[in-house]
This record gives C-alpha cells, structure tokens and sequence, in this order.
C-alpha cells in the first residue's frame, strides 16, 4: 500500500467519523518524525555536527534509553 493511499483513507475515515482532531494528532507524529531527519541532515551538512543522536527521533528516544511503547 502506498502512503498516499494511507494517507487519502486517514483522512477520508477522519472526516466521515467527525475526529478530524485525531487526525491532526497522528499526523502530526509522522510530521515530526519527518521533520527530525531533516533537522538533522540540515544540521550536520551546515555545521557539521548532530542535534539527535539518531535519525528518526524515536530511535534517539531509543539509544537514550525510553523504550518504544513508551
């Protein structure tokens, strides 16, 4: 399945439901995952140096020791 498939159906189901707010909640978890890689590929390529110790921020949570159902 493709993303803009997924993404169509989210929001098609969060609409006919009437939770367009849980909508902008999980969708706003992908777009901060999103957003952390580039953050950090920004970063490294103008500074050259690291603002998550890895990209995507879950697996920094994860090195720093928050396990990921948390």
């Amino acid at each position: 399945m493709g993303s803009l498939s997924l993404g169509a159906a989210l929001g098609t189901l969060a609409a006919v439901t009437k939770h367009e707010l849980i909508l902008v909640v999980t969708g706003g978890i992908f777009v901060a995952e999103t957003l952390s890689v580039v953050l950090q590929v920004g970063s490294y390529k103008l500074r050259g140096k690291r603002i998550f110790r890895m990209a995507p921020m879950h697996h920094h949570f994860e090195q720093i020791g928050c396990p990921s159902p948390r």
